[in-house]
């Protein structure tokens, strides 16, 4: 069952990084995950905006978060109107595969958009410690 959306936007500047990163550790805290998810998410979230802020060429642009909250799950989408940012992820080169094989370690789930305003998304599930 879907809670709520927070949306953050956010210039394509690296010294907004952290902003993300602190916003995502926020929320993933009320909602339960514990410290090592938290830092997951947080590390994950750093390479994605990492990658967008590195592809710019235009210093006039910004790029959104979606924080999707769920009772169960995080899911994090990235959108920017600059669609070929998108292929800094599809890059066949070490950076383009090595960014996402690190996200896809840490996340549930990731996805890269071929359509519509999302670049990529990524989930993380909370799950009951036995």
């Amino acid at each position: 069952m879907k809670n709520e959306d927070v949306e953050l936007i956010l210039p394509l500047k690296p010294e907004y990084v952290g902003v993300a990163r602190l916003t995502a550790s926020a929320i993933a805290s009320r909602m339960g995950f514990d410290v090592e998810n938290i830092e997951d998410i947080k590390v994950s979230i750093s390479e994605v905006c990492n990658k967008l802020v590195t592809a710019n060429k235009s210093p006039d642009i910004n790029y959104s978060i979606v924080y999707k909250i769920f009772t169960d799950k995080l899911i994090i989408a990235f959108k920017c109107c600059d669609s070929s940012l998108k292929t800094n992820f599809t890059e066949s080169d070490d950076n383009g595969i090595h960014g996402i094989l690190i996200i896809s370690a840490l996340m549930d789930e990731v996805k890269l958009h071929d359509d519509g305003d999302y670049l990529l998304s990524m989930s993380k599930y909370i799950r009951e410690i036995m």
